[in-house]
């Protein structure tokens, strides 16, 4: 059986976004990177981007990652890496550094998940898509020809024996908003594709498109009729708290939410919810209507690094399995960093500062006690250190002196 995921995302890699890298859009003032190429050029963009992806993720983040406990990365991928058309801005070159993240995996012992994250006509309308507008990925069959074709070749590629099995699941749309009709008949159309070419035993993992997994329950994607879900199927969850209309939220509600969430949807094996498919919470950060989002406060501010453990403890608590038979599979946190390691979405930062346990396979490294109904016990009391070392975001390791060097 596959081991309880415990990942992170590879965000702002191999598809840009300009909260997470910053300095890559300033030039343009663009808000996503189909209009980033578009003002640049093709030759400009294909020169900055070039750099980026050699430069952000390297072989030595995998290294740290692996320290850190963590057994899998999400990789988000846009379709313009292996499906591009002439009249469209974007530029590829991103698919041998995917090639090379899978064999870093495979040598260090991680697994990968690759995520589709943008298709044609955009899923969703937001930047992370590749294109903010519109949702037209439904609009027209090309969209949908032009998807599978991208995921069969993302799946033809990684079930080859030279990678060793590092790939066990393709996601076949990231965050679509869209009719749940329109969303599952893609789903039927892609995971024949998908499984069709599979013989490493890749899974087919999909998004909820915001319906919740319970909505997904017994769904088997090529049979209407079936009373269980299919073989080699799972199904992805975001869990955000900085978004309305859960960014009012006080510190106890959002506890209790996550607490609710883990009982209904992922630790139960019986009652009203069952037939929910292997769960993996494939989004989630200590990003939420409470706290700013810093990238210097929370070095000096105990009380709000003492928000983010109870945070991540009451979420890895929440998103992990507590026993067999239990719809949970893990989690992906987003993310391992960004450009300015942004407190409550950079996990590296979070290990640096205390907040995040340096060890997550460790459960001698976390702090709260765990209750029965698999929470934990926010009673119990706990405060961050007053002090953490000066964090350097260049190289992700901590300096013990305040002039740290880039």
């Amino acid at each position: 059986a596959q081991d309880v995921i415990r990942g992170v995302n590879l965000g702002g890699w191999l598809v840009t976004e300009p909260w997470m890298t910053p300095s890559l859009f300033r030039a343009t003032s663009t808000q996503d990177e189909w209009h980033l190429c578009s003002a640049l050029g093709k030759d400009k963009c294909y020169a900055l981007l070039q750099d980026h992806w050699s430069t952000f993720y390297t072989r030595d983040d995998f290294v740290q990652i692996k320290k850190a406990g963590l057994n899998s990365v999400r990789i988000p991928l846009g379709y313009w890496a292996v499906d591009l058309l002439s009249y469209e801005p974007y530029v590829s070159g991103q698919y041998p550094y995917l090639i090379n993240a899978v064999r870093w995996a495979k040598d260090i012992g991680l697994t990968v998940m690759i995520d589709l994250h943008g298709a044609p006509g955009s899923q969703n309308g937001w930047e992370e898509s590749g294109i903010t507008g519109p949702v037209e990925f439904p609009a027209n069959q090309t969209n949908t020809d032009r998807t599978i074709k991208v995921l069969k070749n993302l799946t033809d590629e990684f079930s080859q024996s030279t990678y060793g099995g590092a790939v066990i699941s393709i996601e076949l749309l990231n965050e679509p908003k869209m009719d749940f009709t329109v969303l599952s008949n893609f789903y039927s159309a892609a995971f024949e594709t998908v499984v069709a070419g599979n013989a490493s035993g890749i899974n087919v993992t999909i998004h909820d498109g915001f319906f919740q997994p319970h909505s997904w329950a017994n769904y088997h994607p090529t049979s209407a009729a079936a009373t269980e879900s299919a073989e080699y199927l799972s199904i992805d969850t975001h869990q955000f708290w900085a978004f309305p209309p859960l960014d009012n939220l006080t510190k106890p509600e959002i506890l209790d939410a996550i607490c609710d969430f883990g009982q209904q949807q992922l630790h139960m094996t019986s009652g009203k919810y069952t037939g929910i498919l292997p769960t993996v919470v494939g989004e989630w950060s200590l990003s939420t209507g409470i706290t700013g989002n810093s990238t210097t406060q929370s070095q000096n501010d105990p009380e709000k690094r003492t928000w983010f453990r109870t945070l991540f403890e009451a979420q890895n608590a929440a998103y992990t399995p507590k026993g067999p038979g239990q719809p949970s599979i893990g989690w992906y946190y987003w993310a391992w960093k960004t450009e300015y390691d942004i407190d409550a979405w950079s996990y590296r930062r979070g290990i640096a500062e205390e907040y995040i346990p340096s060890d997550v396979s460790d459960s001698s490294k976390f702090v709260f006690p765990i209750k029965p109904n698999g929470c934990i016990d926010e009673t119990f009391h706990y405060s961050a250190p007053k002090s953490v070392p000066t964090y350097t975001a260049s190289d992700a390791v901590p300096s013990s002196t305040s002039t740290a060097t880039g």
